[in-house]
């Protein structure tokens, strides 16, 4: 019974990692403390039930076994409830640990009786380019189901509406198959962040070639390719992971059921191919921002060269004419001053002329 663990940054920003297995109680090191609620969604072919129940009950009280049991947990910055959950259903404290960490853990554990899963879903951030990840845990049981999510984030919102109307038929249908339809909610939500962010590029690739003096393009570039490192690690680990899940050694997912958990693997790397496709929009966009930056410097250098040329001879004029000898015949001319203007621009024509017919611009 053991995961890989991947570890990695949020909201663009390195953390330094905090041992908490070094602790003899869980504590939640996130960052956000939302009220934490459980949610009760009974349901079969039949009947639908949906009710709140208290944080310090325990949950296999409320387990009607003719019924599919969806416990809905939303927060979990009271450790001390998760734990509780989590070591009722038979998780190891391990896995306790991670759900509650800050970083981005990864696994799929078989127990004997349940399967546990850790995972990051992803979201954007307003209307901006920036995301913010978030954990994502599913223990899965006999008769039961429980979720956690750490922030409130419409997520399973849509599985939700889709069990009180039976549209996909989940109410004919045990626990493993609601397992199913709530990790492709994720996947989903991830994709839909992908997507957002290719959005952005596309707008971004739009200004440099109608604007290339855009201030922000750097941050933003920067920005989506650190989305980019997160997302990516979060599903290749997922897959990695997986592999563990369809053994099902302790045959909670039904042998009919098996084919929908094979196709959430067709999907996870169908977001992967997206991945790729991002990341290969990302690097042109970086080459255009680049190449353009690189075009403007030649473009000021050539004026200022184009500048330097027709000044150089002037200056030696100049600076001739400048030179305090004795006998210089120019310097006694009654109209030397207009003369030498009359030099200077003439010169000046000549290299302007002459830089034209060399096609410098």
């Amino acid at each position: 019974m053991s995961g890989k663990t991947v570890k990695g940054t949020k909201n663009n920003k390195r953390r330094l990692a905090r041992n908490n297995y070094l602790l003899s109680k869980p504590a939640y090191f996130g960052d956000k403390n939302i009220p934490m609620t459980i949610e009760l969604i009974q349901y079969d072919a039949r009947q639908l039930n949906v009710k709140n129940i208290p944080l310090q009950s325990a949950f296999k009280d409320y387990i009607d076994k003719t019924k599919v049991n969806w416990f809905k947990v939303t927060g979990i910055s009271d450790a001390a409830v998760v734990n509780r959950i989590c070591r009722e259903a038979g998780l190891h404290g391990f896995d306790v640990k991670d759900l509650l960490a800050d970083q981005q853990v990864v696994k799929a554990v078989v127990y004997d009786k349940v399967t546990y899963m850790l995972m990051s879903s992803f979201h954007q951030v307003g209307d901006t380019a920036n995301i913010d990840d978030m954990q994502i845990a599913f223990i899965l049981g006999a008769d039961y189901i429980i979720s956690f999510q750490e922030e409130l984030v419409p997520v399973f919102d849509d599985v939700k509406k889709e069990i009180e109307e039976d549209n996909i038929l989940i109410r004919q249908k045990a626990g493993d198959f609601l397992l199913y339809i709530l990790l492709n909610a994720v996947n989903l939500s991830n994709i839909n962040t992908v997507m957002i962010m290719e959005d952005h590029l596309a707008n971004m690739e739009e200004s440099l070639i109608t604007d290339n003096k855009s201030a922000d393009t750097l941050r933003l570039l920067h920005t989506c390719r650190v989305n980019y490192m997160h997302i990516k690690r979060s599903v290749v680990s997922m897959r990695e992971e997986f592999s563990n899940l369809l053994h099902n050694s302790n045959e909670l997912i039904l042998k009919e059921n098996l084919v929908y958990f094979e196709d959430f693997d067709d999907r996870m790397r169908t977001t992967l191919g997206d991945l790729a496709s991002f990341y290969e929009t990302l690097t042109s966009v970086s080459d255009l921002y680049y190449n353009n930056n690189n075009m403007r410097m030649n473009e000021i250098i050539k004026r200022l060269t184009i500048v330097s040329t027709i000044f150089i001879p002037l200056t030696f004029m100049v600076g001739v004419w400048g030179m305090n000898f004795k006998f210089m015949p120019e310097l006694d001319w009654e109209y030397g001053y207009i003369g030498s203007w009359a030099v200077l621009v003439l010169v000046a024509i000549l290299s302007y002329l002459w830089i034209r017919k060399q096609k410098w611009f």
